[in-house]
């Protein structure tokens, strides 16, 4: 079963970009069992941004998040954002995406 969380994040003003460029680095070399993230603007508020990021199972995801590479990747984006994100782990029941 799919796992993974739901992340709220307040950023520094003029902070975005750098942050974004530390998100997207994630993906030039993903762990073992990552699936995909996606990142949201709030609306309201756009120093708010919300991610998701899905793994193939709970144990990976705890191992990434548990790992020495992500706690120095969790630290060096901490200097863009206002506090501490917001997470909200748990099992994927559902997901639907339009076919092209």
């Amino acid at each position: 079963m799919y796992y993974g969380t739901v992340a709220r994040y307040r950023v520094k003003p003029g902070h975005e970009e750098k942050f974004l460029e530390q998100m997207k680095g994630f993906e030039s070399s993903p762990p073992p069992g990552w699936i995909y993230t996606t990142l949201f603007r709030g609306a309201a508020d756009p120093s708010e941004i919300w991610m998701s990021v899905v793994f193939e199972n709970e144990d990976l995801y705890k191992k990434n998040a548990e790992s020495s590479d992500m706690d120095h990747a969790y630290r060096a984006m901490l200097e863009h954002l206002q506090a501490e994100p917001e997470w909200h782990d748990g099992h994927v029941i559902h997901e639907a995406m339009r076919k092209s």
